[in-house]
């Protein structure tokens, strides 16, 4: 009997931890889309409020479920890709090289006037890493550069943590700032795997 119940309770706290991560991984990702945003906002509150209010009644969490599940469906029918949704991209000033110590990678990443990312990292100083991605450019065929960044990054729960490095301009990386605030999905699913 008591095995039994410990099952429910497992069972429970599984399908409410589930509505939990699908709230949050959809949150996340309307808030990447701040034209679609302000359409759902009130409806994400609410299914928050339920959860909150409601931890051990499943008929509740199941029906909330269900409608993130629609909501989900209904957007990917839009076009639009739902599996970046946990993700996160954040800009974070400048950093040096003492960065390296607290897990911070060296990239370079090339924003092509089609709208097109390419990146490249390593351990080499940015202006090495730069002459890197140009080559391979070059070796691409002519394709015209709309911006060019030297970045640090780190990877913390899901978030990609941008900083600037000595060799980016303050005005370049306020240039970035603007491309991410318009295009921040787009960034992120093209640097996913940096």
């Amino acid at each position: 009997m008591r095995q039994r119940l410990e099952k429910i309770i497992n069972d429970i706290n599984e399908h409410f931890s589930s509505a939990w991560i699908l709230l949050s991984d959809t949150t996340i990702w309307l808030s990447n889309h701040p034209k679609l945003f302000p359409h759902y906002e009130t409806s994400l509150r609410e299914w928050r409020r339920l959860l909150e209010t409601n931890r051990g009644d499943m008929q509740v969490i199941s029906e909330v479920r269900k409608e993130l599940a629609e909501l989900r469906k209904a957007l990917r029918l839009q076009g639009y890709n739902l599996k970046l949704g946990s993700l996160d991209l954040k800009l974070e000033g400048f950093r040096n090289d003492d960065c390296l110590s607290r897990g911070f990678s060296r990239c370079v990443i090339y924003i092509m006037v089609d709208g097109d990312v390419l990146y490249t990292t390593g351990t080499a100083n940015h202006l090495d890493l730069d002459e890197t991605i140009d080559a391979r450019l070059n070796a691409m065929g002519y394709r015209p550069v709309l911006m060019k960044h030297y970045l640090w990054y780190k990877w913390v729960n899901r978030v990609l943590i941008l900083s600037g490095s000595a060799t980016e301009t303050v005005e370049d990386f306020e240039e970035l700032k603007q491309y991410v605030a318009e295009n921040k999905a787009h960034l992120l699913k093209k640097l996913s795997k940096l």
